[in-house]
């Protein structure tokens, strides 16, 4: 582990002075080290934030996370640290313990003996998956957050960005466009509720512990938004067959309901969709060259087309 004063990277100097801000540590002699490198692919960790477990004499470890510098263009600190505040209220995440919106970073209790960090796989076990559903099913049932999430609003807003920057879009990308205006169209006619959310469904913030216990983790995109959306993601990471979500779909809703399973797959589309694009400017604009920001990009925009090809894709939208 480095002590304060060591640092050698941009990344080690923000983490410095994160620690240096957060009055808890103030006179200890603290130390830190990185808890995983920042990869997209084949796993999707420590790209947005990088994480860092810290020591401080007197002081139970902590975990540290810093809102990477090339990522404040796409994610809202002070949002992120409100639905960490609501995940932890609710128990449906970490216990937060200090953040500061100004440095885009957060510090959090450490996870005890036994937690681990999910994987793929782990999510096609049906009590993991089940675990993973309830804990945000609690988010969903707390304090209503300032801030809304709304996917559509962000993958335009990313396209035109992208746009902007110069970056190499797919000759198809105005029917992917298309298809996701029908999605935002068939959600406004059927209507949602609206509750706060995680909005990621990212496998590796999913955390599991002793006994079956499941948190999640890693709030960027937290907002206000239909709580299905949270079904979907995680689902769409997880699953990509309909005879393999309906056990889930139940289990979230007590019953079997098609017009959920169809709604799963529509949010699929614009969560993959907002990704791509996220992943297509970051793999031009950012300077970690090393991160397969395009190799992501490409991943979640075959994942996009295969939905939006499927012939029954319109008629699920009827049905929403």
């Amino acid at each position: 582990m480095k002590h304060l004063g060591q640092a050698e990277t941009a990344d080690e100097c923000a983490a410095e002075a994160a620690i240096e801000a957060n009055p808890a540590w103030s006179g200890l002699n603290a130390r830190y080290a990185l808890v995983c490198p920042d990869v997209v692919s084949p796993v999707h960790r420590g790209v947005e934030s990088a994480v860092w477990r810290v020591e401080a004499d007197g002081a139970p470890p902590t975990v540290l996370k810093v809102l990477r510098e090339d990522m404040r263009p796409y994610f809202d600190p002070a949002a992120a640290i409100a639905g960490a505040e609501r995940a932890a209220e609710t128990g449906a995440g970490p216990q937060l313990l200090w953040a500061d919106a100004g440095l885009g970073t957060a510090t959090f209790a450490l996870l005890g003996e036994g937690w681990r960090t999910a994987t793929m796989a782990d999510l096609q076990d049906d009590q993991v998956m089940a675990g993973a559903l309830d804990a945000a099913q609690r988010l969903h049932d707390g304090r209503p957050l300032a801030h809304r999430f709304d996917v559509f609003a962000e993958a335009r807003d990313l396209a035109a960005r992208a746009r902007g920057a110069g970056v190499d879009l797919p000759a198809d990308l105005w029917w992917l466009e298309v298809a996701l205006g029908d999605v935002e169209a068939a959600v406004a006619a059927a209507g949602a509720d609206s509750a706060p959310c995680r909005n990621d469904g990212v496998s590796s913030n999913v955390m599991i512990g002793p006994d079956g216990a499941v948190l999640l983790v890693d709030y960027d995109r937290a907002g206000m938004n239909d709580p299905v959306y949270d079904l979907a993601v995680l689902l769409t990471e997880a699953h990509p067959f309909d005879s393999a979500r309906a056990p889930a779909v139940e289990h979230w809703c007590g019953r079997a309901d098609p017009a959920t399973l169809d709604r799963v797959t529509a949010y699929g589309v614009a969560d993959d969709l907002m990704w791509a694009l996220w992943a297509a400017l970051a793999a031009r604009q950012s300077p970690r060259t090393y991160v397969e920001f395009r190799k992501y990009s490409e991943w979640r925009l075959l994942r996009c087309r295969m939905a939006v090809g499927d012939p029954r894709f319109e008629e699920r939208l009827r049905r929403l």
